[in-house]
């Protein structure tokens, strides 16, 4: 029993009940025995104030025969010992037991004592306090002393007369025997101890039952499952029906149990399929090679592009300017039909050298990783001029512009030209994504890290997932040969990277693109240089 919990609880409750029973038994006998021997001595006062009322009558006129035969008359009902009339000094007047007629008693007897006391008047006693419980051989008895005043009647009466400065005439003494109030007092006090014994076996016995079915049970239970466990076996599972202590153990045991088993067959899982992901992980490893060797390549053919550009910018700018020179000239001139045909062709050289040099404007941008002028930009004012700038380009497309700016976005450190030439690419390639009109909006919000976030939206055919993938990859378009070279996002790619930002692209087949721009509140270290 020590070693159980069950047993250690039931044993604690038992002699805890035993005590309480037993405590509660024992006063309950001392209230129950000072509450009867008060009604006792009420009880016996009573019947001492009834003999002296029936003897009244016969004391006035002396009439000793009656007093005697009323005396005797009284002591013959149940319960009653002894009547006798004791005069004050002491002399045994009446009695119902006739050998003690006459006699005189010892004023220190025990018979006495509750009357001569230092201090205590008779007179003055309660009736309650003039009963007393005396003990003897034969048993208890209760013995009631009633004093016998010199009354008005008593001093004046014509057959004897007492002085009236006699207050006190005798006493009126009273014996009840108390084996029958005894008898049932131990009757009761056994009673009363067998329901106490009853009680505590009766309690014991429910709160062992209750022990054993909430907490030995369950309990034992659990230990056999952790052994089980422990054995090996996590499929086993505790059952979950109470909402206390032992169902919160359960349902964690339960938690545990399917975590463990999760454990393994992840573990089991993962020796099963070693190999494969060890053949992926090395499939991702060559791509991110590629990938690598590809970025080499760009940043190579970049550094080639800049270089090309930046040798035949200066001659196309002459070709363009010079082709308008004779543009000018001739149209001041009336011209014959094959001048009028070189001016076309003069306008053409003019046209074609202008988109090359667009083209070299491109690659110089593509190849340029210059740090810009990084400083307190408004994310809002930068997307209204760019909207501004591209108003024109929007119109002529049949484009609606809707903006949602954010009343506090927050001021980042950013080069806002970049931002802004990001910004009219995405809306150009918006513009001329919607060839038939639509709906391109610009919202702007906080981001969690308190940047900015731009979003660049229309509602036009959207790109497939294969051409997605590659919309950001230099030289990649998907436009007809002659309007563009592919580098437009590559340079939008390149803007928010140089900001230490990210560009997100949601798009799919018939629900528009999507681009979100991300910028954080100041960009990381460019070339060697903290932005400020």
């Amino acid at each position: 029993m020590k070693h159980s919990v069950a047993g250690k609880l039931t044993l604690l409750i038992t002699c805890a009940l035993v005590v309480v029973f037993g405590t509660a038994a024992w006063l309950n006998l001392q209230i129950q025995e000072r509450a009867t021997t008060r009604i006792l001595r009420l009880n016996g006062a009573q019947v001492a104030d009834l003999v002296a009322r029936a003897t009244r009558e016969a004391m006035l006129h002396n009439d000793r025969q009656r007093i005697q035969a009323t005396i005797d008359t009284l002591a013959s009902q149940r319960g009653i010992e002894r009547i006798r009339i004791i005069e004050k000094g002491g002399k045994i007047a009446y009695s119902t037991v006739k050998t003690e007629i006459g006699m005189t008693l010892d004023p220190r007897s025990q018979q006495c004592l509750s009357c001569h006391q230092p201090g205590a008047s008779p007179k003055s006693m309660p009736n309650e306090a003039q009963a007393r419980i005396l003990s003897r051989n034969q048993g208890r008895i209760l013995s009631i002393t009633k004093t016998i005043r010199n009354e008005h009647d008593c001093a004046n009466a014509s057959c004897h007369v007492h002085s009236p400065r006699n207050k006190l005439l005798g006493v009126l003494d009273v014996n009840m025997a108390l084996a029958p109030y005894d008898r049932a007092r131990r009757a009761s006090a056994a009673e009363l101890l067998l329901a106490s014994v009853f009680g505590i076996f009766l309690v014991v016995g429910i709160t062992v039952g209750a022990v054993r079915r909430m907490v030995h049970r369950p309990v034992h239970n659990l230990i056999e499952q952790v052994k089980q466990v422990a054995a090996g076996d996590l499929s086993v599972r505790a059952p979950e029906v109470t909402d206390d202590e032992i169902g919160v153990l359960a349902r964690n045991f339960n938690r545990m149990a399917r975590d463990l088993e999760t454990a393994r067959a992840e573990l089991l899982e993962w020796a099963q399929t070693l190999e494969e992901r060890v053949q992926q992980k090395t499939a991702e490893l060559r791509h991110a090679q590629d990938q690598i060797l590809q970025v080499e390549k760009m940043a190579s053919l970049g550094k080639l592009a800049a270089v090309v550009a930046h040798e035949i910018n200066n001659p196309l700018s002459s070709v363009v300017t010079y082709a308008k020179i004779l543009v000018r000239r001739l149209r001041t001139h009336e011209l014959t039909d094959e001048c009028k045909e070189n001016l076309e062709y003069l306008e053409s050289i003019a046209s074609e050298a202008t988109r090359c040099g667009e083209i070299v404007s491109q690659l110089l941008a593509f190849s340029r990783r210059r740090g810009g002028e990084f400083g307190p930009t408004d994310v809002n004012r930068v997307v209204e001029k760019s909207l501004f700038l591209v108003h024109h380009k929007l119109e002529l497309n049949n484009v609606e512009a809707k903006t949602e700016l954010a009343a506090s976005l927050p001021t980042i450190i950013a080069d806002s030209a970049q931002i802004q030439q990001a910004l009219m690419a995405l809306l150009i390639n918006a513009a001329q994504a919607l060839e038939e009109g639509g709906i391109v909006r610009l919202v702007t919000r906080q981001s969690e890290d308190g940047g900015v976030v731009i979003e660049v939206a229309d509602d036009g055919p959207g790109m497939p997932p294969e051409v997605a993938a590659h919309a950001f990859e230099p030289f990649f378009t998907t436009k007809e040969e002659g309007s563009g070279v592919g580098l437009g996002l590559s340079v939008v790619f390149g803007i928010v990277q140089r900001h230490g930002g990210h560009i997100d692209l949601d798009t799919a087949p018939g629900k528009g693109c999507r681009f979100i721009l991300t910028f954080p509140p100041k960009p990381p270290q460019i070339d060697g240089e903290v932005a400020t």
